[in-house]
């Protein structure tokens, strides 16, 4: 009994999964708005029944190809304990940027109309909303800096953090309205330079700038 219940459970993750791949072909292929529950169920070779048991509606695929991997990038980031303040912040602006290019910018431009107008989800078994989970993560790698002795503590952290985020909420609509012609995560190092270095230098640490300025030199 106990070997048939696990075999379910397999078979269940399985059919989610395959759900989750048709939409992310489809919706890439042809636009959310073009794509149905019907269209969805048919390419994964499951009922629409099926659908309805592991997603309540389209927009939830949308949510859920998000959140592969992509909530505990704060988390990961701030467990990089061989990595300077400059180091993580573009390590995780970058990676903001390219796991929403990867799930594709049709699922993308989906993702901010489904968000516009907060909508209440669970990440990590918390109540939340993207943007106050984007919020968190962000402030969280500051406040990891100020730990580390890299910025001081008289840092405006929460303002800081609203307004590096709208930096890259920018980057990420900007790659939506240009049809993909400006890429976010390939202008990082521009993103670094221009805006967060400058944001962050009154509040750096003059024995962490000189210890970045060292490994920047060394590795030229």
């Amino acid at each position: 009994m106990e070997k048939k219940g696990k075999i379910r459970q397999i078979r269940a993750v399985e059919t989610r999964k395959r759900i989750v791949a048709a939409a992310k072909k489809l919706i890439t292929e042809n636009g959310f708005e073009n794509v149905s529950i019907e269209d969805i169920a048919k390419e994964a070779e499951v009922s629409t029944g099926s659908f309805y048991t592991y997603f309540k509606k389209k927009e939830d695929i949308v949510e859920e190809l998000n959140q592969q991997d992509f909530y505990r990038l704060a988390e990961t980031v701030n467990e990089m304990a061989d990595m300077e303040l400059s180091e993580r912040l573009k390590h995780y602006c970058c990676e903001f940027l390219s796991e929403i290019e990867r799930v594709g910018i049709e699922i993308c431009r989906q993702w901010i109309r489904n968000n516009i107008t907060p909508i209440d989800m669970e990440i990590s078994g918390e109540k939340t909303t993207k943007y106050v989970h984007d919020y968190l993560a962000m402030k969280s790698l500051l406040e990891e800096g100020i730990r580390r002795g890299e910025l001081t503590a008289d840092m405006p952290v929460a303002e800081m953090a609203l307004f590096l985020n709208a930096q890259l909420y920018g980057l990420m609509v900007a790659w939506c309205m240009t049809d993909a012609a400006v890429v976010g995560s390939e202008k990082i190092d521009a993103f670094c330079a221009l805006v967060v270095k400058p944001a962050l230098m009154p509040y750096r640490k003059q024995e962490t700038l000189q210890s970045e300025d060292g490994d920047e030199k060394n590795s030229i």
